[in-house]
């Protein structure tokens, strides 16, 4: 699951949102988000931290969630940086434990015009 999104970005702080709609018995029970908070400047991406604001259960599970930076920087082309949110799921229709795993990729860094084009991919285990 995932994919990866292109785009340019200019220099500055941005902001990348991994998200999931999980359903059982064809039910939405919980929305899983993992917030990647990071810069974009002449020294490539810098993680500055994520969040799993916005994750939500319903009236059918709980969720407990947190995440870390894995990789904190990619400081040339070619170079990702990755961050894993871990979710807790518990209530009527659904109990265990799930992850999303963020990667931003550093695809071309122009100094010049103060941007970057950066891959965004997101994968979902269970």
């Amino acid at each position: 699951m995932g994919k990866w999104i292109h785009g340019p970005k200019d220099y500055g702080d941005r902001l990348y949102t991994a998200w999931v709609k999980l359903k059982s018995l064809g039910v939405v029970v919980a929305t899983l988000k993992l917030g990647n908070h990071y810069s974009v400047g002449d020294y490539g991406l810098k993680m500055r931290y994520c969040s799993v604001a916005g994750t939500k259960g319903t009236t059918w599970s709980n969720v407990d969630a947190s995440c870390d930076v894995t990789d904190s920087k990619a400081e040339k082309v070619g170079y990702d940086m990755n961050a894993v949110g871990n979710y807790k799921l518990s209530g009527s229709v659904t109990n265990g434990y799930v992850s999303l795993t963020s990667s931003l990729k550093l695809t071309q860094l122009t100094k010049s015009s103060k941007s970057a084009r950066v891959y965004s991919k997101y994968t979902y285990r269970d």
